[in-house]
């Protein structure tokens, strides 16, 4: 298999003093980070409320030998954020067969919820969201990215 499950904190605004705090308190390096800005200038039609031009729309840390994806998003918008439910994992691979076909395979479960179906966006070429039957928010992302 050739792909990796990456932990992916929501933190609903404090995104870019939680990567600070791990810079600083654990030695973490950052290999992306993505403002609302800084995407509003790559997508002209991505939005976000006046006063959250630093918000982060998706980071990545490097901490140990390990990953860390954060961002400010919920990734299951069925459900108010709140501290608890700002958790998810991410699974990448630059290997789009590979990600198709983990998502076509969660899905096939009766209890699987579709948070967001598997496709094209403005950041990847297949990504979708699932809820697993044990309240596990999964994203599925096929990365264009060297991380």
């Amino acid at each position: 298999m050739n792909f990796e499950v990456i932990p992916f904190l929501s933190l609903n605004g404090q995104a870019a003093a939680a990567i600070a705090f791990y810079e600083e308190y654990l030695g973490a390096k950052v290999i992306f980070k993505k403002t609302y800005q800084e995407m509003k200038e790559m997508v002209p039609n991505f939005s976000y409320e006046a006063g959250k031009d630093d918000y982060i729309t998706h980071s990545v840390l490097e901490i140990g030998r390990n990953k860390l994806m954060i961002a400010e998003e919920e990734m299951d918008t069925t459900q108010p954020w709140q501290q608890g439910n700002s958790f998810s994992l991410c699974i990448q691979s630059k290997d789009y067969n590979e990600i198709d076909k983990l998502y076509r395979s969660l899905t096939k479960h009766k209890v699987v919820t579709v948070l967001a179906p598997f496709e094209k966006n403005s950041f990847s070429p297949g990504y979708g969201i699932i809820r697993d039957p044990f309240g596990v928010v999964i994203q599925l992302c096929v990365t264009v990215h060297d991380f």
